[in-house]
């Protein structure tokens, strides 16, 4: 029953716990055959890596950073500009989202000191004064002042994107310009997609992607101004590259590891809080920022998880730089000495964010502390340094404030992550971290008998040993030289993952003259060679077969007399030694709003957060709808205050690199948006038909239209002919399927 998901993960888990050296928060990889599986994606809320630092504020600084570009009058007096770059794009035409916090705004006490300035665009449909204020045509500039009064001072600022510098720009000179003031901030308002993209994304200009870091740069530089913080309520920003980016720009950052929940940052209360007194310190302000967001995240949306930061950029330029190239140099050393099972380890088990869009961003604290080098230790030290004030929601353990992207859940950003270093002129010998990492990873891929899909082994096509047919050195450098030489391109997925792989630019990440021996070398001691066929009820795996698996799922489909229908995957499973039991099939998740009507849905396990004993757990799935005609997906948690489940919000879907703020969606309060009564959900799930072709979005079931509370269950699916396989996901993240059980 999905009532008992808890106990049944933590079963699983004290399971390995007991009975396989479960390698879990903390426990330093090494390159040995271990028997750690199963923890991707799974956190643990008792322990942090290295200690909870969160709500402890920070006031030293680094020997030898320089001064801040901020100096501060004192007693009240200084002048304070905030720029709010607010692209209202969806957040808003959907959900209100920019009406909203534009209401906290206004419900705040305003000092004559404070210039509250905001420029609005990017948007279909604006809400505030319902659709009569805001232009949906041009981009304006308005200022807020005491007693929630707006005023508009730019009726036309022109039509442009605002993913676009010169947009930025020249938001910046007016500001400037027209409101000198002693302190200068600039908020980012909207989307975020992290090193993967960057910010914001126009509703208006579809086409367009986001506003990368360099373009950032670009405009900052142009403008010229030195800001007392840039901030960022937007996704997935607390990065990094982003610090490294505005270092020159601005004394600190403020921003959010962790994706946002789309009411964002809370503003009536800092507002306020630095209304009384201009002159507060940054840190102090961010500490009001960041707690005040925080907590009404944890009162307005308590399902979803809230992460925000301050971050010293004068520090971090002066303490991270040299650290992280020392870092990055022994990270290389251990892939040159062909310790990738290391490196991977180290990264499936940090914390990580946007997960459920795989966009491969990670703590970067947990990252170098679970690489465990004395480099990563010492950069470790000058990250938590530089971080000055860190709050996150009581799931979010090991965030520590500031992320970097680090491909492995999926390869389609590698190209442009690196594009958009080679423009900030990012360390190279990180840049050549992600390259070996996966010039390995794809090497991998490629040579596995692993698949894309489950297709060969619903259709019985199974084959009991995944390298029988390229089992030694020289066969694996061929099919290396041939993916590298092109000749694989527009092989079918059932010989291997590497048609989709081609695309990532092969001379930019592996060279044009690269010697595919020692990597061959490596896959071929370092493979999951396995029968995954049924014996017994079991499937007994030796530890080094164990040590090569990242992570476990049971998939569940239904034969419809057609095909497959994909209804997704759970991290539901049993282990008795070094045996896999064929459990599962049996029932699967369905929503209702009458609690009597069920409507079976698609479910995707995302990750889980846990304390030991199991008193405390989060487990968070998503589910690939239609809303109201529009691609997104659903959000659920389950966790020891709703063991039933709750849909916890919504969630866009972009064909861009974009990651979108979470939408709230039941029990949000009166004044929240939510999904609402008439609002209609379309399930879709993927399909394969008999000759082995994938079908998208095939719509599952009847549409399912609001109406009341939406309910989770778990019902039976017996009368269906279901089959269940688990999905194992080995460390080059490459998948395999057991032969299906029956139901």
């Amino acid at each position: 029953m999905k009532n008992n998901r808890a106990v049944r993960l933590l079963s699983a888990l004290l399971a390995v716990l007991l009975l396989v050296t479960f390698s879990g928060c903390g426990k330093k990889p090494e390159e040995d055959p271990t028997r750690g599986f199963g923890y991707s994606n799974t956190y643990n809320s008792a322990s942090w890596t290295h200690g909870n630092n969160t709500k402890k504020l920070d006031t030293n600084v680094a020997a030898g950073a320089r001064a801040k570009y901020t100096q501060l009058k004192g007693n009240g007096k200084d002048v304070f500009t905030i720029m709010i770059y607010m692209c209202g794009t969806d957040l808003e035409s959907r959900s209100k989202m920019a009406t909203y916090d534009i209401t906290e705004m206004a419900r705040a006490t305003i000092s004559d000191n404070i210039n509250l300035l905001i420029y609005t665009g990017g948007c279909t449909q604006w809400h505030l004064g319902n659709g009569n204020v805001i232009s949906t045509k041009v981009n304006q500039i308005y200022r807020i002042l005491d007693g929630g009064q707006a005023d508009r001072l730019v009726d036309n600022a022109g039509a442009a994107t605002m993913v676009a510098n010169n947009t930025l720009e020249s938001f910046i000179d007016y500001c400037t310009e027209n409101y000198e003031a002693d302190r200068y901030g600039l908020i980012f308002w909207d989307h975020g997609s992290g090193s993967v993209g960057g910010y914001g994304y126009d509703e208006k200009y579809p086409n367009n992607g986001p506003m990368a870091p360099a373009k950032i740069d670009e405009a900052l530089t142009n403008c010229g101004v030195k800001f007392d913080f840039v901030g960022f309520d937007a996704c997935l920003m607390a990065t990094l590259e982003n610090a490294l980016m505005l270092a020159p720009h601005a004394d600190y950052m403020i921003a959010s590891e962790e994706v946002e929940p789309g009411i964002g940052w809370y503003y009536t209360d800092w507002l306020t809080a630095l209304s009384k007194n201009t002159s507060m310190s940054t840190l102090e302000l961010g500490k009001n920022i960041i707690d005040s967001f925080v907590s009404q995240t944890a009162k307005d949306v308590p399902q979803q998880a809230a992460t925000l930061s301050i971050i010293d950029l004068a520090e971090l330029e002066k303490t991270v730089p040299a650290k992280l190239t020392a870092f990055a140099d022994s990270a290389n050393e251990l892939l040159a000495n062909s310790q990738y099972r290391t490196v991977a380890t180290a990264r499936a088990n940090c914390r990580e964010y946007g997960t459920s869009q795989g966009v491969d961003m990670v703590d970067f604290v947990d990252l170098a502390s679970n690489i465990n080098t004395q480099a990563g230790k010492e950069l470790t030290d000058a990250l938590l340094s530089a971080v000055k004030y860190n709050n996150v929601s009581t799931s979010m353990s090991d965030s520590y404030g500031i992320s970097i992207y680090f491909p492995y859940n999926t390869t389609k950003y590698v190209n442009n992550v690196l594009k958009n270093y080679n423009e900030l002129e990012m360390d190279a010998s990180y840049t050549n971290v992600i390259r070996n990492f996966v010039n390995y990873q794809t090497s991998g891929q490629v040579s596995s008998g692993g698949s894309t899909n489950p297709f060969s082994s619903l259709m019985g096509n199974y084959q009991t040993d995944s390298y029988s047919s390229q089992s030694s050195v020289d066969l694996i450098s061929s099919l290396l030289g041939a993916f590298l030489g092109g000749s694989l391109n527009g092989q079918s997925s059932s010989t291997g993952s590497y048609n989709p792989l081609y695309s990532l630019g092969l001379d930019l990440l592996f060279g044009r003259d690269m010697d595919v021996k020692p990597l061959a070398e490596y896959v071929y001691e370092n493979h999951f060679d396995a029968d995954l066929t049924w014996k017994n009820g079991k499937i007994e795996l030796t530890d080094k077969q164990w040590s090569m698996v990242d992570e476990l799922v049971l998939n569940v489909f239904v034969d419809d007399g057609k095909g497959y229908i994909d209804l997704g995957c759970d991290d539901t499973y049993t282990i008795e030694g070094n045996a896999l039991k064929a459990e599962g099939g049996d029932t699967w998740l369905a929503l209702s709003c009458d609690e009597q009507n069920w409507t079976v849905i698609p479910y995707y396990y995302v990750s889980a957060t846990y304390n030991e004993d199991g008193s405390e757990y989060s487990i968070y799935g998503k589910v690939p709808v239609l809303l109201n005609g529009e691609k997104a997906h659903l959000i659920l948690n389950f966790s020891n205050e709703n063991p039933k489940g709750v849909v916890a919000g919504a969630t866009y879907d972009y064909d861009q690199p974009v990651v979108a703020k979470n939408l709230t969606a039941q029990n949000g309060g009166e004044d929240l948006p939510a999904l609402k009564d008439g609002d209609v959900l379309q399930f879709v799930c993927d399909y394969y038909d008999y000759n082995g072709n994938f079908v998208d979005a095939y719509p599952l079931n009847d549409p399912f239209t609001v109406n009341g509370t939406i309910h989770i269950g778990d019902i039976s699916i017996a009368d269906y002919k279901v089959l269940a396989t688990y999905q194992f996901t080995d460390l080059y993240h490459q998948t395999y399927w057991t032969t299906p059980i029956s139901r």
